[in-house]
């Protein structure tokens, strides 16, 4: 019961943080970008947080769990995006947009902004989804059953939509920068107490070894049915992510908000670090929370999912061996003896992780939709107070949806890629084009991005 009520007062702090930035918002370029304010110790809180959402929580976890350190060949696709981003940060920023569409319309014209506006909306809204239930996960199994998966799915959905829609970028990027601290804090010091309760790093090893979790490519093999070879599907991982990263909306937006050129690039090099750092630190505290499910110090997640089955097909194992193993960090938070400070830090992180990702993920299409679409098209002349008011009941309705569409993924990991194979595919190679190909035309991007 404690950990609930950690998590509720968190919850309540962050919408109290929203109420508190309301005066902050003056305009809707407040709302969208913070009046192009932000030094670049806070974006690097902001760009952290809202990465390390529960794609890394619940599916990065899992792969640990599942394939070992082998699990970051889906994480080292952002790496090697960040890295990547990090020598055009200065010329994003000083384009001085701010939205991807808008970028879009100034290289290749309004079709171009209306398809990417599309898709964004789409692939962020599926990406607020599995936001949501990761949120009704973590509360449901902390909670042992007394608050369902359902009512734990509208918990997170009231309280991300709420403080978003109060003050748009401001509450997102401070409650962000607590968010980065406390996942930081509390993801490696639940990976320190879990490392000498499992009886070091070189237990680890062994166990691992012995489960074909210390090699190269671990066990991505099994992570597909048919005969596909364990490094095309780590490829198939590496990808999309990295697609995704190096087009992600949100990362432009936060980069726009930079004071200068020099902030955001200093930002982005440090983002790098700590993403490197977190991202590495939940695959290690999946594979050691597999070492514990080894020795019972929580359940087997994998063998409890697939012995539920009722119809133990294939693919039903399959999908079964990785939702079982997404539950690992709140299985650890449950059953695996951590402190009471300790075991509050990582159920906070937990919900710090989902709720900073929903609500940038937002807060994206609906500042798309207000600019590109209502401010263009529908009412070119709106005020000020029109177009706040707009974007709030945007960040309202596509919250709505979201949680709409929660039932249509069982794992996070399916969600996931789902949503990064649409945006990464669809946005990215025409958005890089624009920054580094001068020749690129209005019907290569339209191509690129409809096929």
């Amino acid at each position: 019961m404690i950990y609930i009520s950690g998590i509720m007062i968190y919850l309540l702090a962050l919408v109290a943080v929203g109420f508190y930035k309301i005066r902050s918002v003056k305009n809707s370029e407040d709302f969208m970008v913070a009046g192009r304010t932000l030094p670049w110790y806070i974006l690097v809180g902001t760009l952290l947080a809202t990465w390390m959402g529960s794609g890394s929580l619940f599916s990065g976890a899992g792969l640990g769990y599942r394939n070992g350190l082998a699990g970051l060949w889906s994480s080292g696709g952002a790496w090697l995006g960040i890295a990547l981003i990090y020598f055009i940060t200065r010329r994003i920023r000083n384009f001085g947009k701010v939205t991807v569409p808008d970028i879009f319309e100034a290289r290749y014209g309004r079709a171009a902004a209306v398809l990417a506006t599309v898709t964004t909306v789409i692939a962020y809204t599926t990406i607020v989804s599995y936001q949501f239930r990761g949120g009704g996960k973590v509360l449901s199994m902390v909670s042992d059953g007394m608050i369902s998966l359902e009512t734990g799915i509208i918990i997170t959905a009231v309280f991300a939509i709420s403080y978003t829609v109060l003050a748009g970028m401001f509450s997102v990027v401070y409650t962000d920068v607590v968010n980065g601290v406390l996942m930081t804090v509390g993801t490696l010091g639940a990976l320190l107490f879990l490392i000498f309760r499992v009886g070091g790093l070189g237990e680890i090893a062994a166990v691992a070894e012995s489960a074909g979790k210390w090699q190269l490519f671990g066990n991505w093999a099994a992570e597909r049915t048919g005969d596909i070879s364990g490094p095309i599907i780590a490829i198939s991982f590496f990808v999309p992510t990295m697609l995704l990263l190096m087009g992600d909306a949100n990362m432009y937006q936060r980069i726009f908000s930079a004071r200068d050129g020099g902030s955001a690039k200093k930002a982005v090099f440090f983002w790098i670090i700590g993403v490197i750092v977190l991202e590495s630190a939940i695959s290690m505290l999946g594979l050691t929370g597999a070492v514990a499910a080894a020795k019972g110090l929580i359940p087997d997640l994998v063998a409890d999912a697939q012995g539920a089955l009722v119809n133990p097909t294939e693919g039903a194992l399959l999908e079964a061996r990785q939702a079982g193993s997404e539950s690992v960090i709140p299985a650890i938070a449950r059953f695996a003896g951590l402190p009471v400070v300790l075991g509050l830090l990582l159920v906070s992180t937990m919900m710090a992780i989902i709720v900073s990702t929903a609500d940038s993920f937002l807060l994206i299409p609906a500042t798309n939709l207000t600019r590109d679409v209502y401010q263009r098209y529908i009412h070119p002349g709106a005020d000020e107070k029109q177009v706040l008011l707009i974007s709030r009941s945007l960040v309202l309705v596509l919250g709505i949806i979201a949680f709409l569409l929660v039932s249509q993924f069982k794992t996070v990991l399916n969600a996931a890629f789902t949503a990064y194979n649409i945006y990464g595919t669809s946005i990215t190679p025409a958005l890089m084009a624009a920054f580094l190909w001068k020749r690129a035309t209005a019907v290569g991007a339209l191509a690129s991005i409809v096929t």
